[in-house]
């Protein structure tokens, strides 16, 4: 798409100057978790052939088993396990990250805490590395801490955080740099620093050290042990860490199967495995050879099975797990943290921490869309060129069109007028059939992380793709008008270019509409193919309109084809009054452009009703695909 000129000046929006909030928390803090457990419903594989007899049948498979634990402030917690023991999951759990429905009892300083409290005081890293990947390091600092930081920090004060985040991690020399040239250990450190803004009394990472060298390894672990320092609760899930890493946690968390094996620390845990007959060698990597024991390897199902559930019945009855039980008991009573404001948790959420303004999420969300439309400008162009050229040689052999108008002639300008309508409406269609599938995780994950409402983000996408929707038709438009000479001069034109911009608007909104409704391309496209064949139909050139039976007919009101062309033929048709007929008398003849416009079941006077119809269709499209969006953004984000 093509912008204005004066969007390209476009800057981050301003701040407000206002003085910094410091957020009150009791200084002491300890989250418990106590039984939780988490079932997810999976399709049974019974075979293509069964499945479509008898329908899917669902089965329910426990991921988590009751499992309860507590951590303290200035902790830094591993969770370790293999893969499926359930780390992500119950990380996801204890932050409250995961939407479906749990059982089990997730408390701070022995009081039940809401998932919108525990988000805006806690701060999630998840594992994977999404984001707009066109943003700089220090673009996409300063989005994401105007949307985590409260309202009333200065901007001087975000960015000098930004800068010590940034120097702190070691990202200062990078902070120019596309995400999209970062390195996964850069990235993680990225993710690292936007978790760390607004200071969280309790950050959740996943996996923060997998796939990273030990050097960047060690830069991140000694960032979380430093942040566990200043009275932190930091909870990690940890796969495969490089040798000497687990010695920075003071606490690790065991899984196995879903269940608990321990909970303690390093020491611990080395001395309750050498109980169990389970000696780590000298040379070995702890977290590898505790990992090793608490697998499940193929074909030995059953073994690893029954030696898991020995380790963990005998966790239960070791003096380690009674400890853990003391402070979970200890934690639900209150005992861990009097706090002068016992009531610390509502007045916070309902008076400490500001919200940025919607208004303000719409100017930040349209910057950050602006900016990856402009580096990404070069795809943007290529698809323009090509709708230009397309449109020369649609007009190539239109030219001279409309002089010596006889009866051969009106085939000949209402082709032009069919083709220059489909061609549009088809163009910017499916040319936003990818916005919304690729962005859905990015959404789902800031959803659930509280940083913007869904309203807000459709419209910023809506308020970018508008300006090239108006800009590339009116030029495609005047392209073909002036190489064919159509009739009407300068006010011919804009009659002639208002509903082919329109029909542009009006696509782009059913695009948004099925791109916002499928999870993927194929799916959007196979469904909206069908529906173009169908509303094309009534464009005005393969169904005579006024022959149609009424039980059909009103098709034709949901067809922006429809409306599309008979606007265009309309404005044209009306500039003859006269049109000379074939010496053939047994040939019909048509002798007015009115005439030409009754024979394919146009009206004379739907011009304007026509461009209503194509307002409705955009209004209707993009309010649908809103609630589409809505409706997923509901969905559980993937961690």
């Amino acid at each position: 798409m093509i912008l204005f000129n004066n969007i390209s000046k476009m800057k981050p929006p301003s701040r407000q100057s206002v003085n910094e909030t410091a957020i009150c928390l009791p200084r002491n803090q300890c989250l418990t978790w106590k039984n939780i457990s988490y079932t997810v419903e999976v399709k049974k594989n019974e075979g293509y052939l069964k499945e479509f007899l008898c329908g899917k049948h669902l089965e329910h498979v426990e991921i988590l088993h009751g499992i309860s634990g507590v951590v303290k402030s200035g902790t830094l917690l591993a969770i370790l396990g293999s893969s499926g023991a359930g780390k992500t999951t119950l990380l996801a759990t204890i932050s409250k990250r995961i939407k479906r429905i749990t059982t089990g009892d997730i408390l701070l300083n022995g009081k039940q805490i809401s998932r919108e409290l525990l988000s805006k005081i806690s701060g999630f890293v998840p594992q994977d590395e999404i984001a707009i990947k066109s943003l700089t390091v220090q673009e996409h600092m300063e989005f994401m801490a105007k949307m985590k930081m409260d309202r009333r920090f200065r901007h001087v004060a975000r960015i000098q955080k930004i800068d010590n985040l940034l120097s702190d991690l070691g990202l200062t020399e990078l902070k120019n740099a596309k995400l999209s040239t970062l390195s996964h250990g850069e990235w993680k450190r990225v993710s690292l620093a936007v978790e760390l803004i607004i200071e969280p009394k309790i950050l959740f990472c996943d996996e923060p050290t997998t796939g990273l060298d030990s050097y960047s390894a060690t830069v991140v672990t000694e960032t979380l042990k430093n942040t566990a320092a200043r009275g932190k609760i930091v909870i990690c899930s940890l796969h495969q860490p490089a040798s000497g890493i687990l010695e920075h946690f003071h606490q690790v968390l065991l899984l196995a199967a879903g269940k608990v094996a321990f909970q303690g620390s390093i020491n611990d845990t080395i001395s309750f495995f050498d109980s169990q007959g389970y000696c780590c060698p000298p040379t070995f990597n702890y977290a590898e050879f505790f990992v090793s024991q608490l697998s499940i390897t193929r074909g030995h199902e059953e073994e690893c099975m029954n030696k898991i559930d020995t380790i963990c019945s005998e966790f239960k009855k070791s003096t380690y797990n009674r400890k853990i039980t003391a402070l979970i008991e200890e934690s639900s009573v209150q005992k861990i943290d009097q706090s002068p404001h016992p009531i610390f948790m509502e007045s916070f959420s309902t008076n400490d921490f500001k919200k940025i303004r919607t208004l303000t999420q719409l100017e930040w969300l349209t910057w950050r869309n602006f900016i990856d439309y402009k580096r990404n400008i070069s795809s943007t162009f290529w698809k323009f060129f090509i709708y230009m050229f397309g449109g020369v040689l649609l007009a190539m052999p239109y030219i001279g069109v409309t002089e010596n108008i006889d009866q051969r002639s009106i085939q000949n300008i209402q082709g032009l007028m069919y083709y220059v309508v489909t061609e549009t409406i088809f163009t910017y269609h499916y040319a936003v059939f990818y916005t919304f599938p690729k962005e859905l995780p990015l959404l789902l994950r800031d959803m659930a992380n509280g940083l913007y409402y869904p309203a807000p983000y459709y419209v910023s996408k809506i308020l970018i793709m508008i300006p090239g929707s108006i800009i590339e038709p009116f030029i495609y438009a005047a392209l073909i008008y002036f190489m064919t000479g159509l009739k009407g001069g300068l006010i011919g034109f804009l009659f002639f270019v208002t509903p082919i911009v329109f029909g542009a608007i009006s696509a782009t909104a059913l695009g948004c509409l099925f791109s916002a409704s499928f999870k993927s391309f194929d799916t959007a496209s196979l469904l909206s193919v069908c529906i173009d064949f169908v509303t094309l139909i009534f464009s005005g050139i393969y169904l005579n309109l006024s022959n149609v039976p009424s039980r059909i007919s009103w098709l034709k009101y949901i067809s922006q084809f429809y409306y599309s062309t008979e606007a265009v033929s309309v404005m044209q048709w009306l500039q003859y009054n006269h049109i000379d007929c074939a010496p053939y008398p047994e040939e019909s003849c048509i002798t007015s452009g009115e005439g030409v416009l009754k024979n394919y079941g146009f009206s004379p006077g739907n011009y304007y009703i026509d461009l209503a119809g194509l307002t409705a269709i955009f209004l209707v499209g993009h309010l649908a695909g809103f609630l589409a969006i809505l409706y997923r953004s509901r969905k559980e984000p993937i961690y």
